[in-house]
């Protein structure tokens, strides 16, 4: 009996999917708080140019967006959103320059986005990616980093999961509307 037990568990174990590390996070004196995870959020005020992203603009939502859940696994899933709420030391408004690098995305297998924004220090505030098409939906690691003044302020990386793997997360956004990439 202890032996089908013992061969029980083996194929039990063989067959469960591998564990993933831990998502990196790294961090500067620069970054007060990072906190990752996935993103529901209201409907876009508007677009910003963005000419080193995919598209050449990011979404600006009329809110500010918030975590609805913890965690470092993103679904890809058309309409999530996962990203980091932050804060960054220092006075005023500081010039951050916000990257995302994924697996090769589009016919030019393009591996990294970037775009300019102001982030006022002390207060909170946020940079995120919604799936919004097909071609976007690219399992593997994703990573959000911010630099202040040539110092990365923060590096957080995110796994992207096919979606019936986590389908605890798969519906957590239905019937809201999500938004890409960054608050100004």
């Amino acid at each position: 009996m202890a032996r089908r037990a013992a061969a029980l568990a083996a194929v039990l174990c063989a067959l469960a999917p591998p564990a993933l590390a831990e998502a990196p996070l790294v961090l500067s004196p620069v970054a007060e708080r990072v906190e990752r995870g996935l993103i529901c959020n209201p409907p876009p005020a508007g677009r910003r140019a963005a000419p080193d992203t995919i598209a050449g603009w990011v979404h600006v939502p009329d809110e500010p967006v918030r975590l609805i859940h913890h965690g470092t696994t993103a679904p890809a899933q058309l309409g999530m959103g996962f990203g980091v709420e932050f804060t960054l030391a220092g006075d005023g408004a500081l010039a951050v320059r916000y990257t995302v690098t994924h697996p090769p995305m589009a016919s030019d297998a393009m591996t990294e986005q970037a775009w300019d924004a102001f982030a006022l220090a002390g207060q909170r505030e946020a940079i995120f990616f919604q799936f919004d098409t097909e071609d976007e939906l690219l399992p593997g690691r994703w990573t959000f980093t911010a630099t202040v003044d040539g110092e990365t302020a923060f590096s957080a990386g995110f796994d992207v999961v096919a979606p019936e793997t986590v389908p605890h997360l798969t519906a957590l956004c239905r019937g809201t509307g999500l938004l890409s990439l960054v608050r100004p």
